[in-house]
């Protein structure tokens, strides 16, 4: 198991005051906790990552492999990706956090990678009507189907320690709207090719932790029938170059969501 994993999930204490977590419990490493006492104690926990928690730490990996695979939308990639990637995982864990003593306990999955090269946080799924919300937040445009999907797994996922990462359905329009705040006495930005960008077209989803970098939905570029994503720099007021039309590591513009996750989900080793 990931050793920055192990770090991160350590209980705050007088002989570790740096650790993360008032409490923590392993529910995969807890056969004796029921569903009854955890359910109580954590409303938010679904049966499913109960019995989740249950299996062996193999099944677990085969299951998650599975059910990734037949929730998200066809890919040409997608398949072999998942499959190289869960076949790296040593452990997906099931945790139950506390932050401070009085805070609501929160669930998560964890998947480590081996060989220490990093580990990903999943929160909960997103609910039907979050989701139905979150498209009534942005009725104008229709949000990439790949995406909604991805948010019925996990409605917020996190590169490691990263406190930001994809942007859960309900912080969505607050984001957006703090986002074009940055532009209310700037009209025009542009892309990396000097093209005119309009602000308002631009739908973030994703911010790099403690950098002012964003990955966005752009409403004017439809290069695979939904919006492709594209990079924005707060630093230097720049969009991705998307006149080749395509993926593009360089720019990190990316014509589906689901190449974007890819990415994201690349050994962080690598």
């Amino acid at each position: 198991m990931d050793y920055h994993f192990k770090e991160f999930f350590h209980e705050f204490s007088e002989d570790l005051p740096t650790g993360n977590f008032h409490k923590v419990i392993a529910l995969h490493e807890a056969p004796d906790i029921t569903w009854k006492s955890i359910s109580e104690q954590v409303p938010s926990l679904s049966r499913a990552w109960f019995e989740l928690a249950q299996l062996t730490k193999q099944d677990r990996i085969e299951f998650l492999n599975e059910y990734w695979q037949s929730k998200l939308p066809y890919h040409h990639n997608l398949s072999d990706f998942l499959t190289n990637f869960f076949g790296r995982l040593d452990e997906i864990g099931i945790f139950i956090t506390q932050k401070k003593f009085d805070d609501p306990f929160e669930a998560q999955l964890v998947y480590s990678l081996t060989g220490d090269s990093g580990f990903y946080r999943g929160a909960p799924p997103a609910s039907e009507v979050e989701i139905q919300e979150l498209q009534a937040s942005f009725s104008d445009v229709i949000l990439p189907q790949d995406y909604l999907t991805f948010l019925q797994i996990h409605n917020g996922f996190f590169k490691t320690t990263d406190s930001t990462g994809l942007t859960t359905a309900l912080e969505m329009k607050k984001c957006y709207d703090d986002f074009q705040e940055m532009f209310k006495d700037q009209g025009t930005i542009y892309t990396q090719n000097n093209q005119p960008v309009n602000p308002n077209t631009l739908i973030p989803f994703y911010k790099s932790f403690g950098m002012p970098f964003y990955q966005c939905f752009w409403s004017e570029w439809y290069p695979e029938n939904e919006m492709g994503v594209v990079y924005f720099s707060e630093t230097t007021k720049t969009v991705s170059d998307v006149s080749d039309g395509g993926t593009t590591f360089e720019h990190l513009c990316f014509p589906t969501f689901t190449d974007w996750l890819i990415f994201y989900l690349e050994p962080i080793d690598s």
